[in-house]
């Protein structure tokens, strides 16, 4: 997609700047991990980091210089927690997945493993949505529609209709393990084969991804930063790739030697990675000022093409 992203590129985003990347390679390593970038320690690994992009998170009233906004988590065996202001409140037990809208409402829709719920912002609680029951792996919001999407366990894949109390089957997104959105709608999913498709938003069709590795041990789909209109991020193996909305894929110079738990890039400008039971935020703009070693290397990766980033985020209106 060849957009001006190269610093999310670097930390997970995987896309590739206006100039594209053919020689550089970036391996993170376990020193990529620094102990004063820790904001949460846990007592079992994480799974799962999501940052919402609507209002509840990016509005006039965000504190940007501490980056002070809800980041919800998963914790194995745990259950779902929000932190906020460095302090992690458990919201749910069986809450596995987060999603919402990008725009300007604060509604924030958890995927649990007895239906739907809603976040409850003033009390940090989860509230019944709907009367469904569905032990839900993924849920998607759309953007501009507010249509709630969900994969269950049982790896079957629909669209949630008159308020939460009945779905419908989408039945070209078969075997589904894992579903995700961009921008603009476009659906990518994995099936257990490990294949990779996207499904299009403008008309329906599905296509099966080129240009990943075949018989790969590891995938995951990652939700895309919001500066990026039509693709994700994909790790195969060590490697992570652009996945566009055209079906095609490419390699974006990134190697995980040490792969994080989870990850949340779509902030953008300040990043989210889990390792070894802890959560680490990462800034742009302290990789940039950053004295470490291994922060020197991702600077030198991607420092020329910050000011291209923040510009493109300034233009998508998040704020950052």
């Amino acid at each position: 997609m060849k957009s001006l992203i190269i610093l999310s590129a670097l930390l997970l985003a995987g896309f590739a700047a206006a100039d594209p990347i053919k020689t550089d390679i970036l391996t993170l390593t376990e020193d990529f991990y620094l102990e004063d970038l820790v904001v949460y320690t846990g007592e079992n690994e994480i799974t799962n980091i999501v940052v919402p992009l609507n209002s509840i998170n990016f509005n006039d009233h965000t504190d940007l210089e501490n980056f002070d906004v809800y980041v919800f988590f998963v914790e194995a065996d745990k259950g779902l927690y929000v932190l906020k202001n460095n302090v992690a409140t458990k919201v749910l037990d069986n809450g596995k997945d987060v999603a919402s809208s990008m725009d300007d409402s604060t509604q924030v829709f958890i995927g649990a493993t007895d239906g739907i719920y809603t976040f409850n912002a003033e009390k940090k609680t989860a509230e019944k949505y709907g009367t469904l029951t569905d032990n839900i792996k993924n849920i998607l919001v759309t953007n501009g529609t507010d249509e709630i999407f969900i994969l269950t366990e049982d790896k079957v894949f629909y669209k949630v209709t008159e308020e939460g109390t009945k779905k419908e089957e989408i039945t070209n997104v078969k075997d589904a393990i894992q579903v995700v959105l961009d921008p603009l709608n476009n659906l990518y999913f994995v099936d257990s084969k490990k294949h990779v498709y996207v499904k299009s938003f403008e008309d329906g069709t599905v296509r099966k991804v080129k240009g990943v590795p075949a018989n790969p041990k590891f995938v995951e789909l990652l939700r895309p930063p919001a500066i990026v209109d039509d693709g994700v991020p994909f790790i195969s193996g060590k490697k992570v790739y652009d996945v566009h909305a055209n079906a095609t894929a490419e390699f974006t110079g990134l190697v995980l030697t040490s792969k994080p738990s989870a990850y949340a890039v779509e902030a953008t400008l300040v990043l989210y990675f889990a390792h070894d039971k802890k959560i680490y935020q990462y800034s742009v703009v302290d990789i940039i000022n950053s004295t470490a070693e291994m922060m020197g290397q991702v600077k030198s990766f991607i420092e020329d093409k910050a000011p291209q980033v923040k510009e493109a985020a300034q233009k998508k209106s998040i704020r950052l």
